[in-house]
C-alpha cells in the first residue's frame, strides 16, 4: 500500500482540491484507492465523497476521516492507494504522516506569499527523518501569467526541491465540478479535462511508482 500526503503550511492553495483529483485518477485506473481526510475541522474529502454518492458519480471514491496515522493504519487494509489531505496549518501530525508517507506533495500558489511559508515548510520536512527526497511540490490556482510561472519555477529550483511538470490552473469551472462530487478530468468542458489530464498523469506515476 503506498501513501501520497498533501501537505501545507497554509490554507486556500489547493491542497484538498489536488487530494480529489489524484484519488479520481487512481480510482479511474482501477486502483483501489482510499481518501483519507486528516482536517476534521473541515472534513472536505468526507463530504465531497458523500455528495459524489449522492449523485451517483462512478468510480466510487471511498473517504474516512482520521485523527491519527496509527488509527489509519491499524484500520486500514487492502487498499493499493491512500490519499492523505492534511489540515491547513502545519503541526505535529503533519511531520508524522510526511514521515510515513512514500511522497509528500506540497501545492503553493505562485505569489511569494504562497512560496515562502512553503518553502519554510519543505526546509523543516526535509531535515526530519525518514523523509528525504520524498518532497514534491506543486504549482497550483495558477493565473495566466507566465512570468509568474517562471519566476515561482525557478525560485522552487534555487531551493533545491522538485517541483511537478504540471500546474493545477485557475478556473472557476474546477471548483463547480467539486461542489457537485466530480474532480479534474470528469469536468465537461473539454479545456478543463485537457488541463487536468496532465496533472493527474504526473500525480498518480509519482504516487504509484516507487522511487
Amino acid at each position: 500500500m503506498r501513501i501520497a500526503s498533501f501537505v501545507g503550511q497554509k490554507g486556500g492553495v489547493g491542497k484538498s482540491t489536488l487530494a480529489r483529483v489524484l484519488a479520481v485518477a487512481a480510482a479511474r485506473q482501477e486502483y483501489k484507492v482510499l481518501l483519507g481526510d486528516f482536517d476534521l475541522e473541515q472534513l472536505s474529502c468526507i463530504e465531497w465523497s458523500a455528495t459524489r454518492l449522492r449523485n451517483g458519480i462512478e468510480p466510487d471514491v471511498e473517504a474516512r476521516a482520521f485523527k491519527s496515522l496509527k488509527k489509519l493504519r491499524k484500520s486500514v487494509q487492502d487498499f493499493d492507494l491512500v490519499v492523505v489531505d492534511t489540515r491547513g496549518l502545519a503541526d505535529e501530525l503533519t511531520t508524522d504522516i510526511s514521515q510515513e508517507s512514500d511522497v509528500i506533495f506540497l501545492p503553493t500558489g505562485t505569489s511569494m506569499d504562497d512560496l515562502r511559508p512553503t518553502l519554510a515548510l519543505a526546509r523543516r520536512l526535509s531535515k526530519t527523518r525518514k523523509i528525504g527526497n520524498k518532497i514534491v511540490l506543486v504549482l497550483s490556482k495558477v493565473g495566466r501569467s507566465q512570468r509568474l510561472l517562471e519566476t515561482a519555477k525557478e525560485t522552487i529550483a534555487e531551493a533545491g526541491f522538485e517541483v511537478l511538470d504540471s500546474i493545477w490552473p485557475e478556473r472557476d469551472g474546477f471548483q463547480a465540478d467539486l461542489d457537485i462530487g466530480k474532480a479534474g478530468s470528469e469536468a465537461h468542458n473539454t479545456y478543463l479535462r485537457e488541463a487536468a489530464e496532465s496533472i493527474e498523469s504526473d500525480l498518480l506515476h509519482i504516487a504509484i511508482n516507487p522511487t
